[in-house]
């Protein structure tokens, strides 16, 4: 969908002109939505790189959802510092698993993780490489539990694959934009934190 830089109105992707309001369409600013002038490198009206812009695309992937089982109950009278002494192990472990097996970390979430799984490279095989990355996640949870005494985690985990609306572009990378916005996959997984 094309997005009409004067009033807004979404419009297939092959219009030139607003169904709306007439004018013709062209590239609009990610940063502040004005409109670009063609081969523009940056945008005339707020100095944003073009190269730079984030753009949206439909992907399938594949999303891994983990949480620690019965840890809010646990978190909520415990000490800031002490909760996240049990976290940062566990989380240190959790994005080795998972970059391991080329996936993103897209959220830490306090005891939650989300990843994906076909963004930004996708891989014919990234289903099962979010099932085995869920097989390493139990048995590195085992491993933390046997070298920090007293830990005691045990995690829960969900595994889907779907279509979703994701971010692409330099500018995820640069700004720390979400990598998915929405998605079947993403919400039945339990990623939909914020």
């Amino acid at each position: 969908m094309r997005t009409c830089g004067v009033c807004g109105t979404e419009n297939p992707d092959d219009a030139r002109f607003c169904s709306n309001c007439g004018s013709e369409l062209g590239d609009v600013c990610a940063n502040c939505s004005a409109p670009l002038p063609e081969a523009a490198a940056f945008c005339p009206s707020c100095g944003a790189a073009v190269s730079d812009q984030v753009t949206e695309e439909r992907r399938f992937l594949t999303v891994l959802f983990a949480d620690i089982a019965g840890f809010t109950a646990g978190a909520d009278e415990a000490d800031p510092e002490d909760v996240q002494a049990r976290l940062t192990p566990y989380h240190r472990r959790l994005r080795q698993e998972i970059e391991r097996y080329d996936g993103t970390v897209e959220k830490l979430m306090g005891d939650g993780v989300m990843a994906v799984f076909g963004v930004p490279t996708a891989h014919e095989d990234d289903p099962e490489r979010a099932v085995r990355v869920a097989l390493r996640i139990q048995a590195a949870v085992d491993e933390l539990n046997e070298e920090h005494e007293g830990l005691g985690l045990a995690v829960r985990i969900g595994v889907n694959t779907g279509e979703a609306v994701v971010n692409t572009g330099e500018a995820v990378v640069n700004t720390g934009e979400a990598v998915v916005n929405t998605g079947e996959a993403v919400v039945t997984t339990g990623g939909r934190g914020g």
